[in-house]
């Protein structure tokens, strides 16, 4: 669907104004500017339902590359072949008019891209929900905040059905509950057949979404292949210029004194029947989220812990209750899954209107940025016919819980997604003396 081959850009640069005039009025014969190649040589190929990832330093041609496949820009040297209806995300939102409702400007929207109104009228009520803006898809959209602009913006686009798909750092609009529903969709996307180019310094975005990568280092191809190993290599880069002295000390401890368990819950998150499903049976009557001192957040520092506490509440009686806990990242993934079962814990069972309050404790060894989790409960009825009497309920997407790392001049204790037991040790082969080092494990 996209073949590239040998594209090379340069421009030229000039020291001040007066030099360009010269030149042009010399017809050039007087030469007065430096050249200055943004990209050299780049080859690569896209098959269809591929996408492929582009990564890369601020410089490295990202840009240019994008302007260049969506003929903003046009090539020195080298040729561009590309098949099918294309479709950019570069600047979300451009031509949209602040003056029309959100629903005027898909309207608008559709008839510059040269297509009529009856297209938009077929995907309009799955764009409007989507983008999740209520009563604000009918007001001006001056009215909106940057994120209901960017999610209408993005919507309208998600809906177009492009054969091939160009997207420039895109997926990033509005929280993270919209963010894990964007990358969702993309996914669908690719996987009904469209082809995509997609430039992000996201790399966890683009190991999810590409297969394969093309990493950009001074305008020309430092690596193209496997999307894993680009963005390795890419991290590496990134690791060495940001090395500091400090990187070596320490965290300091954290202190393991934690409150008792409460009876009763003052606030609860647990309100919008919206965000639960399951069979029923056992529910979370109430649930909430606190740091090492009680206080209600949905805020920790790296490696830090949070408390669940939930009240859970037997519809009818229930034997061999569980609790589970899921934690996802802004993409959707799965980063961590537990519960009482995979800890060998049995809770005691509950006769029906029976209740017990619940702790679960989570060390948030994860890297800094926004996740959401999920809560659940399970058990066996006594009253349901075998086969159908377990039970379970679900209450999805709670909150936005937030990692971070406060100290911006040291480096994170760990690379990756998440922190696993890790240790080191070393010997002095002419002693063959073994000296242990000090062991850096989750809190």
């Amino acid at each position: 669907m996209i073949k590239v081959n040998n594209l090379s850009k340069k421009f030229k640069i000039y020291n001040n104004p007066r030099k360009r005039i010269i030149e042009w009025v010399t017809l050039g014969r007087k030469k007065n500017h430096s050249d200055f190649w943004a990209l050299k040589d780049i080859s690569f190929e896209v098959n269809n339902g591929e996408c492929l990832g582009v990564i890369g330093q601020n410089g490295a041609g990202k840009s240019t590359l994008l302007k260049i496949l969506t003929r903003v820009l046009y090539p020195t040297s080298g040729t561009i072949e590309i098949q099918g209806r294309v479709l950019t995300l570069l600047e979300l939102g451009t031509g949209f008019n602040p003056e029309l409702t959100g629903r005027q400007n898909l309207y608008n929207s559709v008839n510059l891209l040269g297509l009529p109104d009856e297209y938009i009228e077929k995907r309009l009520d799955d764009i409007k929900s989507f983008a999740e803006l209520g009563d604000f898809f009918d007001h001006p959209i001056k009215l909106y905040s940057t994120g209901m602009y960017v999610r209408l913006a993005f919507s309208l686009f998600v809906f177009m059905q492009p054969e091939v798909l160009i997207i420039d750092e895109a997926l990033s609009v509005g929280d993270v509950f919209f963010q894990q529903k964007s990358f969702n969709k993309m996914r669908e996307i690719i996987e009904s057949g469209t082809t995509c180019i997609f430039v992000s310094h996201d790399t966890s975005a683009i190991q999810a979404l590409c297969r394969q990568a093309l990493y950009l280092k001074g305008g020309g191809i430092a690596f193209y292949g496997d999307a894993v190993e680009a963005v390795n290599r890419y991290l590496a880069e990134m690791g060495v210029r940001n090395v500091d002295e400090n990187r070596y000390e320490v965290n300091r401890p954290v202190s393991e004194t934690v409150n008792a368990i409460p009876t009763t819950f003052s606030n609860t998150l647990i309100s919008d029947d919206s965000l639960r499903h399951g069979t029923g049976g056992i529910e979370i009557a109430a649930a909430r989220v606190t740091d090492r001192e009680g206080q209600d957040t949905f805020q920790v520092e790296i490696l830090g812990k949070l408390f669940f506490y939930l009240r859970i509440r037997a519809i009818e009686a229930i034997y061999a209750p569980s609790v589970g806990f899921y934690l996802y990242d802004r993409l959707g993934n799965l980063i961590f899954q537990c519960g009482a079962r995979q800890q060998q814990m049995r809770l005691p069972d509950l006769p029906e209107g029976g209740e017990i309050v619940v702790r679960m404790s989570v060390g948030l060894c994860v890297q800094p940025g926004e996740y959401t989790f999920n809560l659940s409960c399970t058990g066996f009825s006594h009253i349901r016919p075998q086969g159908e009497n377990y039970v379970w309920t679900m209450y999805e997407k709670l909150g936005t819980l937030v990692v971070y790392h406060p100290e911006i001049n040291r480096m994170i204790p760990f690379g990756g997604i998440a922190q696993l037991p890790f240790s080191i040790e070393y010997c002095k082969t002419e002693e063959n003396t073994r000296l242990p080092m000090q062991e850096k494990i989750c809190p």
